[in-house]
């Protein structure tokens, strides 16, 4: 398949695939783009389709959520960030359902197996496909019994095709033969530098605290200090320590099932409890003398009881969030109240919390966040594992976003006055040293010395190339020298705490032959990176012409 489209490519160009991608982001522009989801009514619950997937439908949520981080470790590659994360889901879902139009087709068993020999998970100790760590790792995956079944192969289906689509989305990658010898050139320049450093820790301006222009800034930047969207609510904790009168005695059997179950916790609290004693010097080294049931008996009859405590509690707590539901109890009647009494629990009041707030509280950032996607009828969350049991949050609405007055943030606004006003003080005096650095050069002051003078910090460097660099020269210093002239002065670059100027004493610029082995690297690199730009455009495209209308914002996943 993937073939054919590539031949159709070549004899009619890309045009072609272009305008496939244009007809299939119109007909979902128009079809999920005005979903009724995306609705300014915050009251209940917002579908919030993408590509025919629901990503606030929890369990549609979780599978997608599984199978971008499953990928992602299959590949060997690390998720940095909540954005690279939503990146990749939604690319995922998008080049899938491109696929999916242009019939893309699922590998037979032999390019399936192919494909996974290539994956990092699957490698052994000698960096080589393993069958073993192979078949251990689905094995892995799959016993936990919320995984489906099936789904690591899912997976590599999944990216096969993805791989596939990709493939066609990059195209072959096209450059100018001079930007390769550009790169190669810039790879092989020599240089030789000189910085200068003014401290912005020991930059001390005057700077006045005049009332009437710290007022007029927090009007310029009331924005800044907006507080978000906050939500109202309650909880009702189900304290796992009440239930211990319900925990039946536990048999013997059941103690050394928990055990067995748990041995490695117990065998290494009871080590951690009771050290081997120092043998003397020269004395024969005490055999490990292996960790019973019985010397920890008293430790698992405690820990059962706290698991059965714990499992109680939430059972309890799901019964109360099932009653709710069942019954179609309202909030405020007393039929909930009732209930509470019959539970043997009690409301505690949250203080009213923005969304990046919930992972700033004690309380499960789970239960907390669980919050912003309930509303209407549906005021109750699910239970939630707290500390000390389990909790059933009560939403209770939410409170718009709002701007403080300016006496509520003064000392805030005080403080980023001064800071922004340092900042652009500080800038000032960059530009005027930059002048005054560059009119010292004109009279034929060395660097060093006109540097010092104007009570900077010099350093001097050695000729050598970018790739050779001295470790102590900044990165961004580097590549600034990259675009400048011998005998330029940069403009002061703020780079942590200092502000740095480079000046170039002199460059070295090669000639690259044809042949050159640097050369045709370079012209390799340069031709995939472009195949891959071009790709990573059309999907952007493709994952934002898919998004709603109304630009529903995608869950928080990590």
């Amino acid at each position: 398949m993937i073939s054919w489209i590539q031949n159709h490519l070549i004899r009619h160009g890309r045009w072609i695939f272009l305008s496939l991608l244009a007809l299939i982001i119109v007909a979902f522009v128009f079809t999920i783009g005005n979903t009724p989801g995306c609705t300014t009514d915050r009251s209940g619950y917002q579908e919030n389709l993408f590509y025919g997937i629901d990503l606030n439908a929890p369990r549609e949520r979780e599978v997608i959520i599984e199978k971008v981080q499953l990928s992602a470790f299959l590949n060997g590659q690390q998720i940095r960030s909540e954005e690279q994360f939503q990146s990749q889901l939604t690319s995922r879902i998008a080049l899938l359902h491109l696929a999916d139009e242009l019939g893309v087709p699922a590998p037979d068993q032999a390019s399936l197996a192919d494909f996974i020999t290539t994956k990092n998970a699957f490698r052994g100790a000698d960096g080589e496909f393993s069958a073993d760590a192979y078949t251990s790792f689905v094995d892995n995956i799959e016993s936990n019994p919320r995984t489906p079944q099936g789904l690591v192969l899912l997976v590599l289906e999944e990216d096969y095709r993805i791989n596939q689509i990709g493939a066609v989305l990059s195209g072959p990658g096209y450059l100018l033969p001079s930007e390769a010898l550009a790169q190669t050139q810039r790879s092989r320049t020599q240089y030789t530098l000189k910085t200068a450093e003014l401290s912005y820790s020991g930059f001390t301006p005057e700077i006045a605290e005049d009332a009437a222009t710290i007022r007029e800034y927090y009007e310029s930047n009331n924005l800044r200090y907006e507080i978000p969207e906050r939500i109202k609510a309650s909880y009702v904790f189900f304290d796992q320590n009440q239930y211990e009168a319900q925990v039946p005695e536990a048999t013997e059997g059941e103690l050394r099932e928990h055990f067995i179950a748990n041995r490695a916790d117990f065998v290494a609290d009871y080590k951690a409890a009771n050290p081997k004693p120092a043998t003397a010097e020269g004395e024969a080294a005490v055999a490990d003398i292996p960790v019973t049931y019985a010397d920890v008996r008293e430790a698992v009859a405690q820990s059962y009881l706290k698991e059965q405590e714990a499992r109680i509690a939430n059972e309890a707590a799901q019964s109360f969030a099932y009653t709710l539901y069942r019954d179609q109890i309202k909030r405020e009647s007393a039929a909930f109240n009732t209930l509470l009494s019959e539970s043997g629990v009690s409301l505690t009041k949250i203080e009213p919390y923005t969304l990046a707030g919930a992972r700033q509280r004690a309380l499960s950032p789970e239960l907390l966040e669980s919050a912003f996607a309930l509303g209407g009828n549906r005021y109750y969350s699910d239970a939630y594992a707290v500390e000390g049991g389990y909790a059933v949050l009560i939403y209770e609405g939410r409170m718009a976003p709002e701007i403080p007055s300016f006496e509520a943030v003064q000392a805030e606004v005080t403080a980023d006055y001064m800071a922004d006003e340092k900042r652009r003080l500080f800038n000032e005096k960059g530009e005027s040293l930059q002048t005054e650095l560059e009119a010292q050069l004109a009279k034929d002051s060395s660097f060093v010395e006109a540097a010092e003078a104007l009570g900077l910090r010099p350093e001097s460097y050695e000729t050598f190339i970018a790739q050779d660099a001295p470790r102590e020269l900044n990165r961004s210093a580097l590549e600034q020298a990259q675009s400048m002239q011998t005998g330029e002065v940069s403009p002061m670059l703020t780079i942590g705490d200092s502000g740095i100027f480079v000046y170039v004493a002199d460059t070295v610029v090669p000639e690259i032959a044809s042949d050159d082995e640097a050369l045709k690297q370079s012209e390799d690199y340069l031709a995939r990176f472009a195949a891959y730009t071009s790709g990573t455009a059309l999907v952007n495209e493709l994952v934002f012409r898919g998004l709603p209308s109304q630009r529903c914002i995608l869950p928080r996943v990590l």
